[in-house]
């Protein structure tokens, strides 16, 4: 290949870059993280649930199936859950384009508690899928 036919292709190929470039920040901007129904308060001793859920901004985006979903709970000391690793099996419909987590909680001290998510997934549109790390935190009042 000559070197203008090189310089062509590469002047063609960035040019089409921008449109393919996705980063972490502009693919987070495509989504939302949801906790709606989560427990807000519960009586020690009384069982509740964190539910956790990536909410597509535009029209097709989804959680890409493939990519290794790993959520990591980690309550606070007024707080226990049955296990802290959930992954896409785990999920309410695991075959769900974005699937809906319910973590089970119970209340075991009174007070301002909370449960952290560490969410690990990938969005991703027909064109791109990026990686995201993402923390979600749910507040629960235990009485």
């Amino acid at each position: 290949m000559t070197r203008i036919a090189l310089a062509g292709l590469a002047l063609a190929l960035a040019a089409a870059a921008p449109a393919l470039a996705v980063d972490g920040a502009s693919a987070a901007s495509t989504y939302r993280v949801v906790t709606d129904g989560s427990s807000r308060t519960l009586r020690v001793g009384e069982k509740g649930k964190v539910v956790v859920v990536v909410d597509p901004l535009e029209k097709g985006i989804h959680v890409n199936r493939e990519f290794p979903l790993k959520y990591k709970v980690e309550p606070s000391a007024g707080l226990r859950v049955e296990k802290n690793e959930w992954k896409r099996g785990d999920a309410v419909d695991p075959a769900a384009e974005n699937p809906r987590f319910e973590i089970p909680v119970v209340g075991v001290a009174k007070g301002a508690q909370q449960v952290a998510v560490l969410m690990r997934f990938a969005i991703c549109s027909d064109s791109w899928c990026v990686p995201q790390t993402r923390t979600v935190t749910v507040a629960i009042d235990v009485r």
